[in-house]
């Protein structure tokens, strides 16, 4: 029998294996493996496929490669026919069915397999797309009608079908032996994201950031999405709207309410939405504790549905309907229990869905509150999850916030935000504004990001980057990945370095000032999906120091989704290698005590890489986006932000990708 090498295991629902020893074991197994129909098989191959393989392998056998597990694995739906002649192409190493246990979660399992069957609850049935409806008759003759919650079909938008049900851990097993089924999970509950903490942090105000106001940005024009406990108070000054009392296109400030759970107006909605948007009807732009984007307006889900009727998916969705491109989520689900690190889940599949396939978008998730653990929105690979900065504490203290890392390593939180002795809007008031109950909150702080971000992309869009002037012709529609980039690049060049990365604070406190250019000058590279980099190529850009000073390069992409139940969810790996006038070689991510140590090995686990030098030394350094394995594709796009006293002349050695050269605004 072959022996599992260690670069050829994979994980998945807690199941260690070698795909090729499966394959064994199943070939000589007494009683044959049922191969009837087209059931699932986890294909293995030697080696990452280029391009014109990958095209090859879908015209040949009819091969989807959209489900990636690493390393080099792709989950299929055959005939067993075509599963037995794939098995002889020599870029295949194995061709394994895939066993019911890799189908359920890994708490339903267990549960099942002590035999001690979970209470009966909310459970989600997700099915390969091109079986749903065999996988819906098939759950409709096993389930009694009363026990079937919800079918939702996010295939429109380019993800699952799933039958949410209530059942135990037995009935997950009988489940995950149809044919058609992906994957068995719980429901989770999901929480708000707000502790009580000891001490007296500095009071701020809802978010207003008086140093930038010289700046002209509001974030008019820019519709930011919140999913919270339920609406906000549309009777408040802070969103009231008398001409146009209902939610719409035509509401000042509210232009969407979904509330299909019917849940009454929410205490904690109100005020979160008021951090992000809030503003005083009659006086705009001159309540003092107005929000941090008080010119943008608001579109509004309710967390309850995502648990009952609908997705995180179709939320996001409806919201980008309305014109939300910035996302703000001050609640996590916890699939994987309590105390235990965030699992990969549907949850985290579905950001990671909507935001591939919508790249533009901007997820920020809350990182739970201190005591308890991380979780979905925030944990997914392309959603910015976000701790408490208790302002004005030393080292920027964590106000609150889960620490990371996630359970397949990944950092997270990515940063932290203003979320202490904030005020905002007070629920069941005509117009009060208050601290809440709670002193501190990541809840708190995500719309802050949120709102700081949409400020961001106010900026870029209006071509205001240059000298505060409104430039059309210099506008940009910005990608995530780079808004995601100039967020995380902010918190590095504002210093407080010496613990970076770290487990409670990510990569630090985002900075307003520097996320808006006012630090230091900046080169923006954006490269879109459909430009991006194949495997073995690289994208190279030199600049010039003019003199000794900080440098921080940072590289961002929007990862695909990750296969739901994988312990490792990192689909494609882009590498950062920055090189110093001297030849010095730094690699993204490899950092000691805050700074970048030359030599090191490639970051494999993140889809965010760092450089930082706080003494750079003067003169001509390269920065290289290399493509190390691109699974899914066929390109991958990224961004590039790097700060420093860089001098005018930048340019990218790529000619057909644009530099853009931000400076300080007088």
């Amino acid at each position: 029998m072959n022996q599992p090498r260690m670069d050829n295991v994979i994980s998945i629902a807690g199941r260690t294996l070698d795909p090729l020893v499966e394959q064994d074991i199943q070939s000589n197994v007494n009683e044959p493996v049922d191969l009837s129909g087209e059931p699932a098989w986890i294909v293995q191959f030697f080696e990452t496929l280029s391009a014109e393989a990958t095209d090859q392998l879908r015209s040949e056998f009819g091969l989807k490669l959209a489900e990636y597990v690493p390393r080099n694995c792709y989950i299929e739906v055959l005939a067993p026919a075509t599963a037995a002649h794939l098995r002889g192409d020599d870029r295949v190493r194995a061709v394994m069915q895939m066993t019911n246990d890799l189908k359920v979660s890994a708490e339903l399992r267990n549960d099942e397999q002590v035999n001690e069957p979970t209470a009966s609850g909310p459970i989600d049935v997700i099915a390969f797309n091109a079986q749903a409806e065999s996988v819906l008759a098939q759950v409709q003759r096993l389930i009694p009608p009363e026990r079937i919650v919800a079918v939702i079909d996010e295939r429109p938008l380019g993800g699952k079908f799933l039958i949410r049900i209530t059942g135990n851990s037995a009935t997950a097993a009988r489940i995950a032996e149809m044919q058609g089924v992906r994957w068995v999970q719980e429901v989770p509950e999901t929480s708000e994201d707000r502790k009580d903490i000891a001490g007296d942090p500095m009071l701020t105000t809802a978010g207003r950031i008086p140093e930038i106001e010289r700046l002209r940005l509001t974030g008019a024009g820019q519709v930011i999405g919140i999913i919270d406990n339920g609406p906000p108070d549309l009777d408040h000054c802070f969103f009231i709207d008398t001409e146009n009392p209902q939610p719409g296109p035509e509401h000042r400030k509210v232009v969407l309410v979904r509330n299909s759970d019917q849940r009454p107006t929410g205490k904690h909605a109100t005020f979160t939405c008021g951090i992000a948007a809030g503003d005083e009807v009659g006086s705009p732009g001159m309540n003092p504790q107005r929000g941090v984007a008080s010119g943008a307006r608001l579109a509004c889900g309710n967390v309850s549905d995502v648990k009952t009727t609908s997705t995180i998916m179709i939320e996001l969705a409806a919201a980008s309907e309305s014109g939300a491109i910035v996302h703000s989520n001050s609640w996590h689900a916890k699939p994987q229990g309590v105390g235990r690190p965030a699992t990969y889940d549907a949850h985290s599949a579905g950001v990671d869905t909507f935001t591939s396939a919508n790249e533009d978008h901007v997820v920020v998730g809350s990182s739970g509150n201190s005591d308890e653990e991380q979780g979905p929105p925030g944990t997914a690979k392309n959603a910015l999850c976000v701790s408490a900065t208790a302002v004005g504490q030393p080292g920027d203290t964590v106000g609150d916030g889960s620490p990371g890392p996630t359970a397949d390593g990944r950092r997270k939180p990515d940063l932290t935000g203003v979320g202490c002795g904030v005020v905002s809007a007070h629920i069941g008031t005509p117009c009060e504004l208050s601290p809440a109950s709670v002193p501190c909150a990541s809840s708190y702080a995500t719309p802050w990001v949120a709102a700081v971000l949409t400020l961001v992309r106010q900026q870029l869009t209006e071509g205001r980057y240059r000298d505060g002037d409104q430039r059309p012709e210099e506008g940009f529609v910005p990608t995530a990945a780079l808004i995601r980039a100039i967020a995380l690049n902010s918190a590095v060049a504002a210093g407080n370095n010496s613990d970076i990365p770290s487990r409670t604070r990510g990569w630090g406190a985002l900075n307003p000032l520097a996320a808006l250019g006012q630090h230091a000058p900046r080169l923006l590279l954006d490269v879109r999906n459909a430009d991006g980099l194949v495997t073995g190529t690289t994208c190279r850009l030199q600049f010039s120091l003019a003199q000794t000073s900080p440098l921080a390069v940072t590289l961002n992409w929007t990862e695909p989704p990750g296969t739901i139940g994988s312990d490792n969810s990192i689909v494609n790996d882009l590498d950062l290698r920055v090189t110093a006038p001297d030849g010095e070689v730094f690699l993204g991510n490899n950092l000691v005590a805050g700074q970048s140590a030359p030599g090191g090995v490639p970051d494999t686990l993140n889809p965010t890489e760092m450089v930082v030098v706080d003494g750079a030394q003067p003169g001509q350094w390269t920065a290289e986006v290399i493509a190390t394995e691109i699974n899914f594709g066929p390109t991958q796009g990224f961004a590039l932000v790097v700060s420093a006293a860089i001098t005018p002349d930048s340019e990218s050695t790529d000619s057909e990708r644009r530099v853009r050269q931000t400076r300080p605004i007088p």
